[in-house]
């Protein structure tokens, strides 16, 4: 089982992932063979796939070069996250807000 694999197996509990002024929830991560190229009217920056998506309903993208950020909807931001796939991952913890 890849990394990929893991974090989506675990997501259940493990989604949380802690950056400077903000913690993102995942709700949602694709398997890889599920990405595809973003079209849509609000995004203007280089190519991206969405990858996931948090429970506020904010889109992880991975973009062109490797680079993996969140585009905030409601500030019509983006926000970066790591420089790769794995970094992300690796950045998952336990989210104690949704252990029962």
């Amino acid at each position: 089982m890849d990394q990929l694999d893991k974090a989506i197996s675990n997501l259940g509990i493990i989604r949380l992932i802690k950056l400077k002024d903000l913690e993102v929830r995942l709700a949602i991560l694709l398997e890889g063979e599920k990405w595809k190229n973003l079209s849509a009217p609000w995004w203007k920056g280089k190519s991206a796939s969405i990858v996931g998506v948090d429970i506020d309903g904010n889109f992880i993208l991975s973009k062109s070069g490797g680079e993996i950020v969140l585009w905030i909807h409601n500030q019509q931001k983006e926000k970066h996250i790591s420089s790769k796939l794995s970094n992300m991952l690796a950045m998952l913890e336990l989210d104690h807000t949704n252990v029962p």
